[in-house]
């Protein structure tokens, strides 16, 4: 039976892509005021989140490359971007991959210490499954936001 982090994982973003899938393609690149950011930001930013936080802290290959990451890391915004970012069908397809990625990847090794821990207030990310914990309430702080875009923005 597989660990029910990965169902968590699972769920999580099958409820992502819903969001993303719901939205008009129009809307995905306008900040409505009181945002800093847009939808196809936080959903790069998820993506992104998984290969900075997880696949770094573990030693094994990143997925997505430098340019992409660079787009979305924390502290980004679209107005500072420098060329093309990935397109939005890009960004989705990769999410779509990414959840079957991990697992493949991690399944097996969950109760593995990371190379570098971290402590977010008084919670300490030691090992494989904490920082899957982690990333998955991460992402779920960025469906709230894209919600409250999409609402911002009519849809």
């Amino acid at each position: 039976m597989q660990d029910s982090i990965f169902e968590q994982l699972r769920f999580t973003r099958f409820y992502t892509l819903r969001i993303l899938n719901s939205v008009s393609k129009e809307v995905v690149d306008k900040i409505p005021k009181g945002f800093n950011n847009n939808i196809r930001w936080n959903a790069g930013h998820i993506l992104g989140a998984y290969e900075q936080l997880l696949y770094a802290n573990t030693g094994d290959e990143n997925r997505l490359s430098k340019e992409i990451i660079d787009f979305f890391k924390g502290g980004t915004k679209p107005s500072d971007w420098q060329g093309e970012p990935p397109s939005f069908e890009e960004i989705i397809t990769l999410l779509e991959q990414q959840v079957e990625q991990v697992i493949s990847t991690y399944e097996g090794r969950l109760d593995e210490v990371l190379q570098k821990e971290m402590k977010l207030g008084g919670f300490e990310i030691k090992t494989v499954r904490d920082m899957i914990s982690f990333n998955i309430f991460h992402e779920g702080l960025h469906d709230g936001l894209m919600n409250g875009l999409k609402r911002s923005l009519g849809q």
